[in-house]
């Protein structure tokens, strides 16, 4: 299974089926309906493309512990993937457990359903912008540090960037003017932009003062 897909799980054949079509709406093509954590065995696998799923807690008992294993196990082995859950207990520590297993949102089910369309349709773009940025960044080849630099520097907008700033977010608060030690990874930088941008996106030294980011990176 290698193409991305989300899963709508639930005991509840109705629940599972609107919220397929609540992911088909998000702009998921390829959609799978579960009803227990032990169907979902299959499709936990660290290489597994899965990019959202929606879990519905139990109404009954004082917690629905299979599908807060199955959360816990899908955040472990899947950490990219958009989890929300949904408890239809309407339980006062429902959601907080959902959370400590691992969602990235939870509601109750007494909650209005436009509600939980909207988070997830936020945490969808959310998980989007950051796959962007990775395969993004992964274009460019910056190292760790470097990363850290460009994103500084990216996030300056039009106004300069000094050396001062970079050093501060860098916990380099010893630099001092005059210091050359962020200039070999600024070369870097900009080599790597001007072979994988050309001039569509530039990095420029304005002297005495830093840097300014011309051009609009996908952050």
């Amino acid at each position: 299974m290698r193409s991305p897909f989300a899963v709508a799980l639930d005991r509840d054949t109705r629940c599972r089926s609107r919220w397929a079509d609540l992911l088909r709406d998000s702009g998921l093509r390829r959609v799978l309906r579960r009803a227990r954590p032990a169907e979902m065995e299959d499709l936990i696998e660290a290489s597994v493309p899965l990019t959202a799923m929606i879990v519905g807690l139990s109404a009954h008992g004082a917690r629905d512990q299979a599908m807060l294993s199955l959360i816990a196990s899908v955040r472990r082995q899947i950490p990219d993937a958009v989890i929300v859950a949904v408890d239809h207990g309407n339980r006062p520590r429902g959601v907080s457990e959902a959370f400590v297993a691992g969602a990235d949102d939870a509601v109750r089910a007494e909650n209005d359903p436009s509600e939980l369309k909207a988070r997830l349709a936020a945490r969808l773009h959310r998980a989007v912008q950051v796959g962007q940025r990775a395969a993004w960044l992964a274009q460019v080849g910056l190292t760790p540090l470097e990363e850290r630099i460009f994103t500084v520097l990216s996030t300056g907008g039009d106004s300069v960037v000094s050396r001062a700033t970079i050093a501060q977010a860098l916990g380099e608060d010893d630099w001092t003017y005059g210091d050359r030690r962020l200039d070999v990874h600024i070369a870097r930088i900009r080599q790597k932009l001007q072979v994988a941008f050309g001039d569509e996106l530039r990095l420029r030294t304005i002297r005495a003062q830093g840097y300014v980011m011309e051009g609009k990176p996908l952050l």
